[in-house]
C-alpha cells in the first residue's frame, strides 16, 4: 500500500448527507449491540466455564454468516473483493492477533481485578490509538489531538474511580490489550481507507479477518481450557447437562457478535479508528451511568468531575476535527502578487 494517509482526502471533505446517515445508523446500530452482547456474555459466563471456548466458537459463527451472505451476493451477480495471500499476510494477520489477543488478554485480566478498574485501565486503548495513528500516519501531529486524548483518558479514569484494588498482574494484562486494541483499529482503518482500499466493505472485512482471528486465539484457548474439554463438561449449564441451551446461547451471542462487528467496520468506513474508540467510550460511559442509576450507586465528587472531564475531551476533539474539515475545504484566496505578474505579463 503506496500511501497509508489516503484517508486524509476522504476525511478533508465534509461529509455529505449519505455519510451522515450512514454513520447515524451505524451508531444507533452499533450500541444496542455492545450494550446487549456485553450484558449477555456476563450473564452467561457467569454460569458457563469456558469463556474463551465461547469466544471461539464466536469467531467460527461469524465466519459462517459472512461466507453464507458473500455467496448469496456473488450468486446474484454482486463480485465481491478479493485479497491476495500476501496481501493476507501483510494486513490481516496482525489484525486478527491483535483482535485474538486484545479479548484473551482482557478476560484474563478480569480474573484479577474488578470491572470498574478493567474499564479505568482499558480506556487507555485511546491513547496507544493515537500513537499508532501518528507512527502510521494516519493522523497529523496536533497538540489538540493528545490534549483530546488525554482529557477522555483521565477523565473516564475519575468516572470510574472507586475503592477497586489495585493489582499490578491484571493492569499489565489489561494494558497489553488495550496496545493490541489501539493497533487493530489502526491497521483496520490504513486497509478500509487507504489508497488501495485493500477491504472497503464491513462483510468482507469480517469474513477475511475471523480465519485469522481463530487461528490466534486457539494457543490460548487449548493453554487455559483445552486439559477441561470433554463432551460432559462443555455441555454443563447451570447444574445440569444442557447442551441445547448452551447451543443456542453461543449461536445467539455469535449471532450478535457479528451484527456488532458489522457495524464497527460500517462506522470505520465513514469515519477513523480514534472516533470509533471514542464511539465505545461513550458507550461504556452511558452503560456505566446506567448502573448508577438503576442499582442505585453514589456518585462521588471525584465521578461527576471525571464525567466532565471525559465529555469534554470528546468535545473538543469533535470540534477540533469539524474545525480541520472546513480549513482543508476552505478555497484558498489566490496570491495578489501571482495575479498582478500575469497582468503585467
Amino acid at each position: 500500500m503506496r500511501n497509508r494517509s489516503g484517508n486524509e482526502g476522504k476525511e478533508g471533505e465534509i461529509p455529505d448527507s449519505a455519510n451522515m446517515w450512514n454513520i447515524l445508523a451505524g451508531v444507533c446500530i452499533y450500541y444496542p449491540l455492545s450494550i446487549g452482547l456485553t450484558f449477555f456474555q456476563k450473564w452467561f459466563i457467569k454460569s458457563y466455564e469456558f469463556p474463551l471456548l465461547v469466544v471461539t466458537c464466536h469467531y467460527a459463527i461469524k465466519y459462517f454468516f459472512a461466507m453464507i451472505i458473500r455467496f448469496v451476493m456473488e450468486y446474484r451477480a454482486d463480485k465481491r473483493t478479493r485479497i491476495s495471500f500476501k496481501d493476507q499476510l501483510q494486513w490481516l494477520v496482525p489484525i486478527g492477533i491483535c483482535a485474538s489477543l486484545d479479548i484473551g488478554l482482557s478476560n484474563w485480566g478480569l480474573k484479577y481485578v474488578t470491572v470498574s478498574f478493567f474499564t479505568m485501565a482499558k480506556s487507555s486503548s485511546i491513547l496507544f490509538m493515537v500513537t499508532f495513528a501518528l507512527l502510521l500516519h494516519l493522523e497529523r501531529w496536533r497538540p489538540v489531538l493528545i490534549i483530546s486524548a488525554g482529557l477522555i483518558t483521565f477523565g473516564l479514569f475519575l468516572f470510574t474511580w472507586r475503592s477497586a484494588q489495585f493489582e499490578l498482574r491484571g493492569l499489565l494484562l489489561i494494558e497489553l490489550a488495550a496496545a493490541c486494541t489501539g493497533l487493530r483499529w489502526t491497521v483496520s482503518q490504513i486497509i478500509m481507507q487507504g489508497e488501495e482500499k485493500l477491504l472497503k466493505h464491513p462483510l468482507d472485512m469480517v469474513a477475511y479477518v475471523q480465519p485469522w482471528m481463530f487461528l490466534a486465539i486457539l494457543p490460548l484457548f487449548f493453554m487455559y481450557e483445552g486439559s477441561q474439554l470433554s463432551f460432559d463438561k462443555v455441555t454443563y449449564y447451570r447444574n445440569e447437562h444442557a447442551p441445547f441451551y448452551v447451543l443456542f446461547f453461543i449461536s445467539f451471542g455469535g449471532l450478535l457478535a457479528f451484527a456488532m462487528e458489522m457495524a464497527e467496520y460500517l462506522l470505520l468506513v465513514y469515519t477513523s479508528g480514534i472516533t470509533l474508540n471514542i464511539f465505545g467510550i461513550i458507550k461504556e460511559v452511558v452503560t456505566l451511568s446506567l448502573a448508577h442509576f438503576v442499582n442505585g450507586d453514589y456518585f462521588s465528587l471525584v465521578n461527576t468531575i471525571g464525567l466532565l472531564l471525559c465529555f469534554s475531551g470528546m468535545l473538543l476533539h469533535a470540534f477540533s476535527k469539524r474545525t480541520l474539515l472546513k480549513a482543508r475545504t476552505k478555497p484558498r484566496m489566490p496570491d495578489r502578487r501571482r495575479l498582478l505578474t500575469d497582468v503585467d505579463a
